[in-house]
């Protein structure tokens, strides 16, 4: 009976290290499963991280692809403008210097009959004169505006008085009875191209007459600091609305019913070929020009 007992017993024990050695054995496997399975998740994390770097890639070159294609679309709107702002410029250069001169016979032709006969003029018929003249002023205004936005002449510079300049510049312009304009007390030497400075005061004055509907006050201001000379105009009318600030500068943008939209562009484009800058500020409106007393070669 014992012997039977202790080989039941061997039995048990045998078959207990078999089940603990298969178990040794199947945990052995699993954890080779579990490395081969931590392999296969770390080499998809690596090709997960992998295929988010490509799809970041592939967004920042489509976002640049999409960059590039408003780009080349607005270079070519811009082209197209540009080509049909040349035509129209060269078209409208040559009917303004054609209209010029009649305009001018016109007005002479006023003055001359206000001169000769001004004691047998009946009032009526003189301030018909005077409505043509202005309306013949305004019209060559307009004219000068075209021509000096297109022609693109190189500057012609000497020292000029800029009081003499503005004073010719005034006399080139309507200004309303109800308009006061106050001059500067000093005078400043600019080394500048005179013609073109002057129709940068002639735009700048007309703009602030316009600007108050024919009543108010315009203040011109010179100043010099160091190596820059500076002059203001400033008006007393409403003030530029702040969302057309940055557009007044742009050629044949215009809020005006009989603007050209070429005025204070054509500004800015003399004072960049004087080396200069422009700069406004609203309520009171005031434009501020910055140019260097000498231009360097």
């Amino acid at each position: 009976m014992k012997g039977t007992i202790s080989t039941d017993q061997e039995l048990s024990y045998g078959a207990l290290l078999d089940r603990v050695k298969k178990l040794e054995l199947d945990k052995q496997k699993l954890e080779q499963e579990n490395n081969s399975q931590y392999r296969i998740i770390v080499n998809l994390e690596r090709k997960m991280a992998k295929l988010d770097e490509v799809t970041q890639q592939r967004d920042w070159l489509l976002d640049e692809m999409t960059k590039k294609i408003s780009d080349l679309s607005r270079f070519r709107t811009d082209l197209f403008r540009a080509e049909r702002l040349s035509t129209i410029g060269e078209m409208s250069a040559r009917l303004a210097h054609d209209m010029r001169n009649p305009l001018a016979i016109i007005k002479n032709t006023i003055e001359l009959v206000k001169l000769k006969h001004s004691s047998k003029i009946p009032n009526d018929l003189m301030n018909m004169f005077r409505v043509i003249d202005n309306a013949s002023s305004r019209i060559v205004f307009q004219l000068d505006e075209v021509l000096n936005f297109v022609r693109s002449s190189p500057l012609e510079c000497d020292e000029y008085s800029l009081s003499e300049i503005l004073d010719s510049a005034i006399c080139k312009i309507v200004v309303p009875d109800q308009i006061h304009i106050h001059l500067p007390q000093n005078d400043v030497i600019l080394f500048c191209d005179t013609e073109k400075i002057e129709a940068v005061f002639t735009n700048l004055l007309m703009n602030a007459v316009q600007a108050m509907e024919n009543s108010g006050e315009i203040t011109v201001r010179f100043s010099q600091i160091d190596d820059v000379v500076t002059f203001e105009v400033e008006d007393s009318g409403p003030g530029i609305q702040k969302n057309l600030l940055d557009k007044i500068f742009e050629p044949l943008f215009t809020t005006k019913s009989r603007g050209t939209g070429l005025g204070l562009p054509t500004v800015k484009t003399i004072i960049q070929q004087h080396r200069g800058t422009i700069r406004v500020t609203n309520k009171p409106t005031v434009f501020s020009v910055f140019i260097p007393k000498k231009l360097e070669a």
